[in-house]
Parts: structure tokens; sequence; C-alpha cells
């Protein structure tokens, strides 16, 4: 496969990672537009090939942030992880209620609120922003096992301060579980299989949830201790 890293792609063409995708090319405020090369979204890249690897680096990747439980990193490690010319951090964007599948299952799981609940984790969100403060030159690339929640929840939280709209916002998130279907095994435990999938009332509820309470995007990471110049900061890196 051919694959000219200088290329501004929707989906990246790797070999074996099949939801790496940008947040680029969304309309924005003011008629703007989300710039690419500045962030890209993914699930896990523990069986990507070296040529994968390299793509990624020749596209502009310069940090990593891996959102994932650190269990979850032992068992499937990133391969960034020690990349002399990449930074890379965990920073796991996990609530409690989710950590043992077997109690959710017993509780019974809302996919919804737990999305809700990812967005009120706001000491996590807090961190994930002030390490793109510091990360501001290269592309950032952000990820879980599935790229589709945790990671789901934090395309949205970019995309929205830069005033892309909530169609676009929930098909972004949506379009994951095409991508993987035939791809990953998520390895979902008996009686949560719904998780698969990535509705979009899940991602609306956690839109909707922000707008409801904080009344904007904005006012949502001051609530969460981040300052307007570092709002500013961090949409200056991804609007043209």
């Amino acid at each position: 496969m051919k694959r000219n890293p200088q290329l501004n792609y929707n989906r990246l063409p790797m070999e074996k990672a099949y939801n790496v995708r940008e947040l680029g090319g969304y309309a924005a405020k003011r008629g703007s537009v989300t710039k690419y090369h500045e962030f890209l979204r993914s699930e896990n890249l523990t069986d990507i090939t070296a040529g994968d690897k390299q793509f990624l680096l020749d596209y502009g990747l310069k940090a990593v942030i891996d959102l994932r439980g650190r269990e979850e990193t032992l068992i499937y490690p990133n391969p960034f992880r020690d990349h002399e010319e990449v930074t890379y951090i965990n920073l796991p964007f996990i609530t409690d209620t989710v950590l043992d599948l077997r109690a959710v299952k017993e509780e019974g799981f809302r996919p919804d609120q737990f999305y809700i609940n990812l967005v009120e984790y706001k000491e996590m969100v807090y961190e994930i922003f002030m390490f793109i403060l510091e990360h501001v030159e290269g592309c950032i690339l952000f990820h879980c096992q599935a790229g589709k929640d945790r990671t789901g929840i934090l395309a949205m939280l970019l995309l929205g301060i830069c005033g892309v709209s909530r169609e676009d916002i929930i098909a972004n998130y949506q379009v994951t579980r095409t991508y993987l279907k035939d791809h990953v095994e998520l390895r979902i435990h008996d009686g949560l299989e719904e998780l698969e999938y990535s509705k979009p009332e899940w991602i609306e509820a956690a839109y909707d949830h922000i707008l409801e309470k904080y009344g904007s995007f904005r006012r949502y990471l001051t609530s969460a201790g981040l300052k307007q110049k570092d709002i500013r900061k961090i949409r200056q890196k991804l609007i043209l």
C-alpha cells in the first residue's frame, strides 16, 4: 500500500490499525475549518507494523495520550511508549463504575450515563488538556482500547470548543463501529455485547449534558480548571 504522509486523510490507511482518524476537515466557527495533522484519534496500536509506525512519524506524530487503564497498557503496550521522537503519557480516563465489567453487569450498565460520568471526571479532563497545552507543536494522537468511548469523549470536547456542529461531532463518533466490526475483537463480556456499538444516543447524552449544565464547551472546560487563554491556545492549534 502506497501512503503519502503529506496528504490529508480522513481515516489514515494503516495496515494493522483500522480506526485511526483525523479531527481535521470539519466546519467550525466563523467560516473556519479544523486543521489536519494536529489531532488523531485511534484504537489500541499494539499490533501496528513497522511501516504503520513510520507512517505516523512521517505524518507528524509528536505526542501520544493513552487514555486506557494501567492494566490495559501492560497487556497491550503502546508502541510509542519509549520512542525517542514521541512523548508518551498514560492518563487513565475511566471511572470506578467500569473498572470491573462483571460488577457493571450485575448493577446494570447504561452507556449514556457512563459517557456523562466521563464528562464529569473533570480532574482527568484537566490533566489531559494541560498535556495538550504543553505539546501544541506537532500532531497529537489520543486513544483507548477500541477508540470509541474514552476517545470519543475527548474528540467531542476538542471539536466542541472549535464550534463544530452537533451533527458532525456525532457522526465522528458513530463511524467507529463501521471501521472496527470486521477487524477487531472487543472482548466484551457476556451480557454487555451492546458495548461493541457506537450508538449516536450515547454521545448525544454527553453533548447535551454539557450544554444543559454548563451552557457551552468553553464554560465546561473553565469549570474543569482551564483558563480562557488555555482554551484559546488549543483552539488555535486545531482551527485554521
